[in-house]
């Protein structure tokens, strides 16, 4: 059985990753950044395979507490972006593998973005002291959904409780009459965080 256009694309991809560093752990790769930290580097695929490379950062520390809360998914990035956001002009947000193309030469294009425009990124946010004081201090940067979750998970991780007991408390007021899915998780997600970290 011949493999599939999307086995050979990401094998293409994986091969050219190889001297970056990142290491393939599942659907992502990751690439170690010491302490903890790692550069974080997923897909979006759709098409007949069009792919959409994405940049973050993961804390293994971040990761541990998620885990004891029961949320997430572990070494999901705490930050990321697509590589095209960070292309500046006429980006390219996304490479398109065709049957029986390049593979290689495609990969390697899409390789050599990610080391250009993401690996910046990545090191730019691959300290936890950093991130979190930017992310505390521009809590807007993150989406609306996920905001009080992560501000109160980098608050505790940071030593301060109470911080993350306001952060909780904010939230649960601006959903309190509110049923929807979000809500719902949120407050539950609420529960959990304040039994597992009491102020």
């Amino acid at each position: 059985m011949r493999p599939s256009l999307k086995t050979d694309v990401l094998v293409a991809v994986d091969t050219a990753l190889r001297p970056t560093g990142f290491v393939r752990r599942g659907h992502v790769w990751l690439q170690d950044r010491g302490d903890g930290a790692f550069g974080w580097l997923g897909f979006g695929l759709a098409g007949s395979l069009d792919v959409t490379p994405l940049v973050g950062v993961c804390f293994r520390r971040y990761d541990e507490v998620c885990r004891a809360l029961g949320v997430g998914i572990p070494g999901t990035p705490v930050v990321s972006v697509p590589v095209g956001y960070l292309m500046g002009e006429k980006p390219v947000w996304r490479w398109v593998f065709e049957p029986g193309g390049d593979h290689a030469g495609v990969a390697s294009s899409l390789v050599g973005a990610v080391v250009k425009h993401g690996v910046p990124y990545i090191d730019k946010h691959a300290k936890w002291d950093a991130l979190s004081r930017e992310l505390v201090g521009k809590p807007e940067s993150l989406l609306d959904f996920e905001r009080a979750r992560k501000l109160a998970i980098i608050h505790v991780l940071n030593g301060n409780a109470r911080a993350a007991g306001e952060v909780l408390k904010k939230e649960r007021e601006r959903v309190a009459d509110k049923v929807d899915v979000h809500a719902r998780s949120y407050r539950a997600f609420a529960h959990r965080f304040e039994i597992a970290f009491p102020r």
